[in-house]
């Protein structure tokens, strides 16, 4: 039984990192209604012996480890009996329920993401998507998981700190996570979407949000509490009231501004980064080559005068 005042740390991040003998970087977790909705960890290392790990701690939440790259033997023990043992390919899934204890033994380099999600949080999401609750998470060990690899490496630089990556985008990849393991490994039917989009008088308030405050941190939960929907709920519906993700219309909208002060003032690019809500100028930089076709630079000298 655990007493004491407050309860204990997730096993997430450096906790989960220590377990497994691993370097963790992170974690960065999405919270909501003063829930954590989700929690993402990096693994990095290596385990040449193969011994036998302790016992995982016992939590009312799931583990998922999705593996960056193969890992050369992997073993599993439930109540004292071995369910699983062989190779990982990379881009296959981990699932561990941690309400039963298991046992595991690893051997290889390790490079995988761990993504911690609380059995609170995917009720949650049943709730806010009209859908009965999970009872369970399920994947078969041998088959990739595409989806969890595409927004796995999205997910790296904001685990390593290579800038302080947009918390809207993080949130937007993390739920956008959250909802593929709820319906792909729990089972849950989606709703069938609402034809229609947010009121004029929702579009017109997360709009004036974004223009006012694109130069700071926001959330998608943020701005769908201003609106009186769910974080779910107002995405879908921004999308089909603009034609845009919440996060591609205020990057649109950071990178606009972008130009007009590379444009009409002589301000580094430091300094245009931190005034568009870029955080720094390495994140800038890659976030306005991807969307525009060229860097920062090149492009301020081509439409100066």
């Amino acid at each position: 039984m655990r007493t004491g005042s407050s309860p204990p740390e997730p096993f997430l991040g450096e906790r989960f990192a220590a377990h497994l003998g691993v370097a963790g970087h992170g974690p960065r977790c999405v919270h909501r209604d003063g829930l954590m909705r989700i929690g993402v960890t990096r693994l990095v290392g290596s385990r040449a012996d193969g011994g036998r790990l302790a016992p995982t701690v016992e939590e009312d939440a799931f583990s998922i480890l999705h593996l960056l790259r193969g890992l050369d033997w992997h073993e599993r023990w439930r109540r004292g009996c071995r369910v699983f043992g062989g190779a990982f390919a990379g881009d296959t899934v981990s699932v561990l329920d941690l309400r039963e204890p298991v046992e595991c033994a690893i051997r290889g380099d390790v490079d995988a993401v761990q993504y911690y999600i609380p059995r609170a949080a995917l009720d949650a999401f049943a709730r806010d998507n009209d859908a009965r609750p999970v009872s369970t998470l399920a994947w078969c060990r041998r088959t990739p998981d595409p989806v969890a690899a595409s927004l796995s490496r999205l997910l790296i630089p904001a685990l390593h700190g290579d800038g302080p990556t947009d918390d809207l985008f993080v949130e937007q990849l993390c739920l956008g996570l959250l909802a593929h393991v709820a319906c792909a490994y729990g089972g849950m039917q989606p709703v069938t979407p609402a034809t229609g989009g947010l009121a004029a008088w929702q579009e017109r308030r997360a709009r004036e949000i974004m223009h006012a405050r694109f130069a700071t941190r926001l959330t998608i939960t943020g701005i769908a509490r201003e609106c009186g929907l769910t974080a779910s709920h107002f995405a879908r519906a921004f999308r089909r009231s603009t034609g845009q993700r919440p996060h591609e219309y205020l990057t649109a909208l950071r990178i606009g501004h972008a130009k007009e002060l590379m444009c009409n003032s002589d301000l580094p690019l430091s300094d245009v980064a931190l005034l568009c809500g870029f955080g720094d100028q390495s994140y800038f930089t890659r976030t306005f080559t991807r969307e525009v076709g060229t860097s920062p630079g090149l492009w301020r000298r081509a439409h100066r005068p």
